[in-house]
Formats: C-alpha cells, structure tokens, sequence
C-alpha cells in the first residue's frame, strides 16, 4: 500500500471482503478442529460468557469454543481498529518483524496482510489462551505475513524483563483490568534514546482508558514523544457499520445465533482508544516498531 492517507469506497468495499472471508475461514477451521477434538459446544453458555464483555470483564477464553464466538462477534471489529491505526500512523515507514502481544483470534496479522505492505512481515503472537492460539493457527496464509503463536501473556514479559525488539510489537486489547506492573514492563520497554526508529501502539477499549493514561505518562518520562486519538478519529469511510459480511454471518446463523445480533465492523458503543509513541519514527537503518493494544 502506498503512503496515501484515504480510501476510497471501492477499495474499502474490497479490503472488507477479504475481511470477511479472513475470518470465516479462521472460524471453519476451527470449527474443524473442535471436530477433530471431538468437542461439543453449547451454544447458550457460549454467548451468555461473551456477555461478560459488556459487564467489563473478562470472559473464559480458555472455554473450548470461546474463540468462535468471540471471532464471529467481535473479530472483525478488532481487525478494523487495527488497520485504521496502523493506516492513520504508518505513513512511509514499514515494519519488517512483529510481536503481537496478546494476538487473540489473529486480528492483527488480518489487519496487516490488508494493509498490503509490499514485502514479507514474521509475527509472533503471545497470547495466554491456548484455545485462543488454536484459533488463531487456523488463520489463512494469505498475503505477506507469516504468523507463528506461543502461550504467554503481557505479565510475562514484564516479569521476565524481556526486551521489545521486534520491528513492531502489538499488545492487542491485552491488559488485564487493574494491571499494576508497569516497572517491569517499563523496564522492557525502555527509553526513547537509542529506539527513534520503533513506534508504540497502544489499542485498548474505552472502560481501560485509565490504563493508556498510565502508560502514556510512564513512556513520556522515559522520553518518547505520544500522541493519542480514538476509533471516531479513523478515516470515514471504515465507519460504515452497514456493508454486510455474508461468509461471517453465514456461520453465525448456522449455530442458530439471532440475526438481530449479527456481526458488524464499527463500533455503537465500546470505542476503541489508541495511543502511539513515537508517531514518526526514523526511517534510517533498522526499521522497528511497537503497537500496543
């Protein structure tokens, strides 16, 4: 993709039909793949652990078929928030490695094949859920990001002080309500001095606000430059809550899921909150990045 900063209907059209087929193939294969376990899923318990998001916690994502729900429902969502940053801020600088910090169902490695940067991308996922891991390794090998998942978590890498290296890092929506250890994680970090050219993302939901704010307080005292905005602040043409998913919806009514709650890709509530450090990260030698979120 060029260093443009809009998108003309036509390529969102296009760009959200891959969308959707990303994540309809992600959840087949699952869905296979829970076949293959011999797992049965029930569909109530299902939705009614979902709907602890909408309580402000956090759902059992180890729950087998938890991933499926939470794909269909809310995946393309994240894929959106994801993109429309990474569109907004990237500009002429290209990432060549990520580590995705809370990786989920593989909404980022999506978001990053869409973005169709023009040479090979290695991303590695940390995420805690190993049923989420095994969604994720269902995702399509389509475009120029390979994905390889491992368990883990953000409290891991803070306790074990492990330095944020990769060309970008995302941490997607990986906080945990009330995490408090930020010197660790600070200490992985690092100082801006000596890391100009990486970029910090941060994507996080509006009831983790706070947490943005602490964070961006914390990266400022160690130097990076911040800025924040929120999902409202992406391109318009993203916002359009009406273009339809078909291959998504499909299976969403396959399980027998009311059509009054079918999935969408914007948001009428939760918002989405980004903050990036680091918004115009040099372009010399080694190109690096960190997204958060």
């Amino acid at each position: 993709m060029s260093t443009k900063t809009t998108l003309s209907n036509y390529e969102w059209r296009h760009l959200h039909q891959r969308l959707d087929r990303a994540v309809a193939e992600s959840a087949l294969g699952y869905l296979s793949r829970l076949n293959n376990r011999r797992i049965r899923i029930d569909v109530q318990q299902l939705s009614d652990e979902l709907d602890e998001l909408r309580l402000g916690r956090e759902p059992d994502y180890n729950l087998p078929g938890l991933p499926l729900f939470y794909a269909l429902k809310y995946m393309s969502k994240r894929i959106v928030s994801i993109f429309g940053s990474l569109f907004s801020v990237l500009d002429g600088w290209k990432p060549n490695s990520v580590l995705d910090v809370g990786s989920g169902t593989g909404a980022t490695a999506v978001a990053l094949n869409l973005l169709d940067i023009p040479h090979q991308i290695k991303l590695l996922g940390i995420e805690p859920s190993q049923e989420m891991i095994y969604f994720s390794e269902c995702s399509g090998r389509r475009g120029h990001v390979s994905n390889t998942y491992r368990k883990g978590s953000v409290a891991d890498l803070a306790k074990n002080n492990i330095t944020l290296s990769s060309d970008l890092i995302v941490f997607s929506a990986c906080f945990p309500y009330g995490f408090d250890d930020w010197d660790s994680l600070m200490t992985a970090v690092g100082n801006y001095k000596g890391q100009e050219s990486k970029m910090i993302l941060i994507v996080e939901p509006d009831a983790k606000s706070d947490l943005l704010l602490s964070f961006r307080h914390r990266l400022s005292s160690r130097g990076w430059p911040t800025t924040t905005f929120c999902c409202h602040d992406l391109l318009n043409v993203i916002k359009d809550d009406s273009l339809p998913l078909p291959r998504i919806t499909n299976i969403w009514q396959r399980l027998g899921m009311d059509d009054s709650s079918r999935p969408k890709t914007w948001w009428n509530p939760p918002d989405d909150k980004f903050l990036v450090a680091n918004p115009k990260p040099a372009t010399i030698g080694r190109q690096s990045a960190v997204l958060v979120g």
